[in-house]
């Protein structure tokens, strides 16, 4: 997959005709396109919750990052930058594909009975590849389980915050919600997720295993 993302910055600098004075440019955006690609993926496939969206996120994602790189601020971390990116390109795929099927308001109370948790992305590819295994991996399975059951924006929310550890005012930003929402509706989804976990433990009781995760309130 990075590869074919080199491919199509490739053809991005070709279409733009870069100047010699953007060779510099250009060389450290490739050495940190390789140095974070695998946790813009990360954040992709956490986002979409299947492989063949994180891909196309993840692609479309370096793409834009190219094209505006001469607004990024060296001093700041690059992996922020681009997750930003990442994460408001999720939104906007998941604003469009919801207005196809219903509305849906980020702010609206979650449902009890599970309705807000519909999910319209394509369904993961049932055989694991290395990637796969890359994000399967970095979280316990009581953990990926948990963040399985929630609706897409929640689960925004908790990658985000919990797992990117983003600061709320650049939650904030990318969400367009200000933060005192963003914090009261992570309080809620905290609760949901431990409900969860406590459920999955349960269930799994007399498996041996690490501890759940716990989250901070």
């Amino acid at each position: 997959m990075l590869k074919e993302v080199e491919a199509v910055l490739a053809e991005e600098r070709m279409e733009i005709g870069m100047s010699q004075d953007g060779m510099s440019a250009e060389a450290l955006f490739t050495e940190l396109t390789e140095r974070s690609y695998k946790k813009v993926f990360n954040l992709a496939y956490r986002l979409s919750g299947n492989r063949a969206d994180a891909e196309d996120l993840t692609q479309e994602a370096y793409v834009r990052a190219f094209r505006s790189f001469d607004s990024y601020d060296p001093s700041k971390p690059f992996e922020n930058w681009i997750f930003r990116i990442v994460s408001r390109l999720f939104l906007d795929l998941l604003r469009y594909r919801r207005r196809r099927v219903k509305t849906v308001s980020f702010d609206a109370p979650m449902q009890a009975d599970g309705a807000d948790d519909d999910v319209y992305f394509d369904s993961a590819d049932e055989r694991e590849n290395p990637e796969e295994v890359l994000v399967n991996n970095s979280l316990s399975e009581a953990m990926e389980w948990a963040l399985s059951t929630l609706s897409d924006e929640h689960r925004t929310l908790v990658v985000l915050a919990d797992i990117q550890g983003l600061p709320y005012a650049e939650i904030s930003e990318i969400i367009g919600a200000p933060v005192g929402t963003i914090r009261s509706r992570l309080h809620r989804i905290h609760k949901t997720l431990r409900a969860r976990l406590t459920e999955w433990e349960e269930r799994h009781a007399l498996q041996p295993g690490g501890a759940v995760p716990v989250l901070q309130s």
